[in-house]
């Protein structure tokens, strides 16, 4: 007989065993992913959360959990987010009644967009999309080394770039965003009136590298990087990938390729051992370039929207 509950302090040592436990098992499926975890800090963690984690018991023994935190985006609405840390579960039966009883609770507090990172193995991921989740984004781990060393086309120069770059920066984030509206993706209607404001807060940090590729003097590639904020199944020392975008009339020539090298060339210099990145699933192209690039996949988000009808 299974009991699902609100978290109690006499709980949280199951808990912290039983994440430590899923976070090693991760580790035995994909060497990219960090097992190591602070005990003591997910522990404290846990401990201001109770009211907020459900537990399911058996004959007094805590059999799985989970935790989602509440936030609301504009880009991916009012959600709730599940992190690997936020959830074990003994067989799908359990995962099925604790999402019932936490899910009920997110719901009431308006966050219809439920997201959960999981490693990308079946025995992961076949119980969530029996909850009704599908993929969504995936997670590359990328162990830096010396070999990212091509070179630009002749025509084409790197430099770095900052907030006097916005309007760089906005436009060719357009062109990313173009290539999503497409099918198969069709991500549209998404709110991306804040992208200006949260482009310029992006580069107006210290920590942010900018990289804008031009040819000539014109500007057709850029990407982003900065250290990775600690995350549970992530390493120390990893720099975070992003924006990387081309303009589509420069393509397929190792602009990004090489963009991509010097950027990563510079992190390890700089003493960063992993790199990651994140891809749309449905953006076939986007996966393609970061596996033949020598990205892996790690974890991957699943999503569901509760409907209102």
């Amino acid at each position: 007989m299974i009991t699902v509950r609100q978290l109690e302090l006499s709980d949280v040592d199951q808990v912290v065993t039983r994440v430590a436990d899923g976070l090693a098992r991760d580790a035995a499926i994909q060497c990219l992913v960090n097992p190591f975890i602070a005990t003591q800090l997910l522990t404290d963690s846990l401990s201001d959360v109770t009211d907020q984690t459900w537990v399911a018991e058996r004959d007094g023994a805590v059999v799985g959990h989970l935790y989602g935190a509440l936030l609301e985006s504009e880009s991916y609405g009012n959600g709730v987010w599940i992190g690997p840390d936020g959830v074990s579960f003994d067989n799908t039966d359990i995962l099925s009644d604790l999402y019932s009883a936490a899910g009920a609770s997110w719901i009431e507090h308006g966050a219809l967009e439920h997201y959960v990172w999981t490693i990308d193995d079946i025995a992961s991921t076949q119980p969530w999309y029996e909850m009704g989740f599908a993929r969504m984004h995936m997670r590359g781990v990328l162990r830096l080394d010396d070999r990212h060393d091509h070179a630009l086309p002749d025509g084409y120069s790197l430099r770095r770039g900052g907030v006097d770059d916005i309007e760089i920066a906005v436009a060719l984030d357009d062109e990313l965003d173009a290539v999503q509206r497409v099918g198969p993706s069709f991500s549209i209607g998404l709110d991306h009136s804040s992208k200006r404001d949260d482009l310029l807060e992006t580069l107006d940090d210290p920590e942010v590298h900018h990289y804008i590729v031009q040819y000539g003097e014109h500007p057709v590639a850029q990407c982003i990087t900065f250290p990775l904020p600690h995350r549970r199944g992530s390493f120390e020392h990893t720099l975070h990938l992003s924006a990387v975008t081309v303009d589509a009339e420069y393509r397929h020539q190792g602009v990004a390729t090489a963009m991509i090298d010097a950027a990563l060339r510079n992190a390890r210099g700089a003493g960063f051992e992993y790199v990651e990145t994140n891809w749309r699933v449905t953006n076939r192209r986007a996966r393609n370039f970061w596996l033949s690039y020598g990205f892996e996949p790690t974890y991957v988000r699943l999503h569901r929207t509760i409907g209102l009808g």
